[in-house]
């Protein structure tokens, strides 16, 4: 009876052990599992901060890049352009018009003085005629190109544009229309930007209701202030003086 209950001791103290030690492994195991889940939610908490982080700054880094971001889509009304248009004339045609005009009326005056000296020399009040012909062309001839231009204006009219600008450039698009008749979304032409940037063909008019902004002689932008908010007039304005100097003139 003794060896058979140290035996049952035994027996059952080897059970007992077994049974601790499993229990513990198990323990061990659940632990290391608990920590491995732990740690890879901590990694993946820690990624997608990450990734949040990253989209945040590179969103951040895109709205700095513009010095004035992109407008709400606004109109050119037909005045204002008419307004703009006129500008346009004296800054780069009616100069060189006047002289042309000087020049031929002073020939006008030297051959009537010809004509009236000598009455038979027809030649004198030939040329007298053309330059008279002359000079009334290039009177006549920039007010029928803005009557034209106005004419394709009013067909636009309504047509909305978007203005951006940063360090280089500036940026004019065309806000493509919402609905065609017939015509498919994915089957309408979208118009590139404009890309207009701060370099020698460059210059700027500042009037009191808009900006006028010439690309060389040829082509001209009209970015009218109504289109601006808070103060972005005046930051325009600092940039262009610091990129373009005195091609950049100022007239309110």
């Amino acid at each position: 009876m003794t060896d058979y209950k140290d035996n049952t001791d035994d027996l059952t103290d080897e059970i007992i052990s077994d049974i601790d030690t499993d229990a513990k492994e198990d323990i061990k195991e659940n632990d290391s599992d608990a920590k491995s889940l732990e740690i890879t939610d901590i990694d993946n908490s820690s990624e997608s901060n990450t990734d949040a982080e990253e989209e945040e700054k590179a969103a951040y880094t895109d709205t700095s890049d513009k010095i004035i971001p992109e407008t709400s889509p606004y109109q050119i009304s037909y005045d204002l352009y008419g307004s703009a248009y006129k500008c346009y004339q004296k800054r780069f045609i009616f100069p060189k018009n006047r002289i042309l005009q000087l020049v031929l009326l002073v020939l006008a005056v030297d051959f009537a003085y010809h004509g009236a000296v000598n009455p038979d020399n027809k030649m004198a009040f030939f040329l007298l005629a053309l330059c008279a012909a002359l000079i009334f062309i290039l009177w006549y001839n920039p007010r029928r190109m803005r009557r034209s231009v106005m004419d394709v204006v009013r067909e636009m009219e309504g047509d909305e544009y978007i203005f951006s600008m940063d360090d280089e450039k500036m940026t004019f698009s065309t806000v493509p229309p919402e609905y065609v008749q017939d015509v498919p979304n994915d089957e309408i032409a979208s118009n590139p930007p404009t890309e207009i940037y701060f370099d020698s063909n460059l210059s700027v008019i500042e009037k009191y209701e808009f900006f006028l902004i010439c690309r060389g002689k040829q082509a001209f932008y009209v970015l009218p202030k109504y289109a601006l908010y808070d103060n972005q007039a005046e930051v325009i304005r600092c940039h262009l003086e610091n990129k373009i100097g005195k091609r950049f003139r100022c007239k309110i």
